[in-house]
């Protein structure tokens, strides 16, 4: 005798898209403004305002930002970036467009951040910078992080991809606990526009 369950389909993620919302796209086709024009400065400007950043620059996605904020930050070839072991791909990814090699360091297992002391230990003469991770929007240690990346020189780019509206130490995650932040707009994530990303700077 065999027994069958059914499968069940359980989405990982359902936007929730209402009336506002296609109203929203309705009037920005109608606009003429396709791709950039004066709602992309308005989100930018209110993005940066609720995150307490002093620019926001939007960009594809959030491995463009990340590429990019590597780049600005200039990372480039032969250069090092540690990086957490447990991350979607493109953290890492971000780092070889930059030309730079990705070093993973482990994660703390109660958060499944990247370990500050696993960053120590990574350290070497070619390391550039930290691309820290929120995992699933839980902040990582900044304070610790940052103490390390000051005493070594190293830049730090914060791949909150899925932190929109977390906060650490009562402050937004998006400034001023780096140099960059990079936020993703995927369906999946907290804020959609289809597709998407941000970077904030006080830069």
């Amino acid at each position: 005798m065999s027994i069958s369950t059914p499968a069940r389909n359980i989405p990982l993620a359902r936007p929730s898209i209402g009336i506002e919302e296609e109203n929203a796209v309705l009037d920005a086709l109608r606009s003429g403004w396709i791709s950039q024009g004066p709602r992309v400065a308005e989100f930018e400007q209110k993005f940066a305002a609720y995150v307490g950043a002093q620019y926001a620059v939007a960009v594809s996605s959030c491995t463009t930002a990340l590429h990019l904020a590597l780049v600005v930050a200039g990372i480039g070839p032969g250069d090092e970036v540690i990086c957490p072991s447990l991350s979607f791909i493109a953290t890492a990814n971000a780092i070889v467009y930059a030309r730079a090699r990705p070093i993973f360091a482990d994660i703390d297992p109660a958060t499944y951040n990247i370990d500050p002391a696993s960053i120590e230990r990574a350290i070497t003469s070619r390391t550039r910078g930290i691309l820290l991770v929120h995992q699933v929007g839980l902040p990582a240690a900044l304070d610790e992080i940052a103490q390390i990346a000051g005493k070594h020189g190293l830049v730090v780019v914060e791949d909150a991809a899925c932190a929109i509206g977390a906060e650490y130490h009562q402050k937004r995650i998006g400034l001023p606990h780096s140099t960059m932040a990079c936020f993703s707009f995927h369906p999946r994530k907290i804020l959609t526009t289809g597709e998407g990303g941000m970077i904030t700077t006080a830069d």
